[in-house]
């Protein structure tokens, strides 16, 4: 099984890569800048251009796309992330369906849900995106059914809720390294609000693993998921499970909320149990715990 991973680099894809080693496949790494990876050569490819794309893509079996122009970047520049997260998926999509790729997986985001009118939140929610990247996902999952209805070309969707683990960094700004980044160095946290805002945070590993059960079950294609967990975690419950973890005493500073922040946001994974069996289900002190046993890894090397 030979597949091909854009994005490898990231976050998600670090973890991918490791996954697929242990899976024994052929991967064909890469990301905008040439990299290595637990002996991966990642071999640098602009998405924007489609004779990169394709030297990636001929001869691979599967491609899991986690490439993206971010969330925040897309409020700096909605036209240059449209160009990346729209053009460049769709030089993806032309890739494979040239050279007869069996699926593609897509990584979308939970975001593009908008304003929740009932939470859980199932596949069939309406969506309203509120941001320029949310905009940018949508588009992409609303051109995998043309590119399947028109041109036969197989897909899974993934709607990433709030992922954590190795490798995301307190500098993406995400909000599992930055409790640990603020707890071990100053013991502090400042909440937007009251803390009672629900997330559904889904471990990374959890994630690598599904996204293999998508390419290799046959007989799931062209289907859109929520990759969550189901349970819902209040954000002052974050913190202090993260500093039971670190054996710290934290000092929670309450600051006025963001406006318009969601309140609650769970995934319904019955879909994701109906057909694969199972949902994501590493739970959140197990999840910390990796994870801040990771970054000190990290820090001591």
């Amino acid at each position: 099984m030979k597949v091909s991973v854009f994005g490898a680099s990231g976050f998600v894809g670090r973890n991918m890569i490791n996954a697929l080693i242990n899976e024994n496949c052929e991967i064909v790494a890469s990301d905008i800048k040439e990299d290595v990876i637990d002996d991966v050569q990642v071999h640098p490819a602009n998405i924007l251009e489609y004779n990169q794309v394709e030297r990636i893509v001929q001869d691979s079996d599967y491609i899991i796309h986690l490439a993206a122009s971010s969330l925040p970047y897309s409020l700096k520049n909605p036209t240059i992330n449209a160009q990346i997260n729209i053009v460049g998926t769709l030089n993806i999509m032309d890739a494979a369906k040239e050279y007869g790729i069996k699926k593609m997986i897509f990584s979308s985001a939970s975001s593009i849900v908008g304003d929740v009118n009932k939470s859980p939140v199932d596949e069939a929610h309406p969506c309203s995106p509120k941001t320029p990247y949310g905009v940018s996902k949508y588009a992409i999952e609303n051109y995998l059914r043309v590119y399947n209805d028109i041109f036969n070309l197989n897909y899974i969707v993934f709607r990433f809720f709030n992922i954590y683990g190795p490798w995301q960094l307190p500098d993406s700004g995400a909000l599992i390294p930055m409790i640990y980044n603020k707890l071990k160095n100053t013991g502090t946290f400042d909440i937007l609000g009251d803390g009672t805002q629900v997330r559904d945070y889904v471990y990374v590993g959890d994630i690598a693993d599904f996204i293999i059960k998508g390419i290799k079950s046959e007989n799931v294609n062209n289907e859109i998921f929520n990759m969550g967990t189901g349970t819902g975690t209040t954000i002052k419950r974050v913190i202090e499970t993260a500093a039971d973890i670190l054996n710290i005493s934290p000092k929670i500073n309450y600051l006025p909320p963001r406006p318009g922040e969601i309140g609650n946001f769970v995934a319904d994974t019955t879909k994701m149990r109906r057909l694969f069996g199972s949902a994501p289900g590493t739970n959140l002190k197990t999840g910390l715990s990796q994870t801040y046993k990771w970054l000190d890894s990290y820090y001591d090397s």
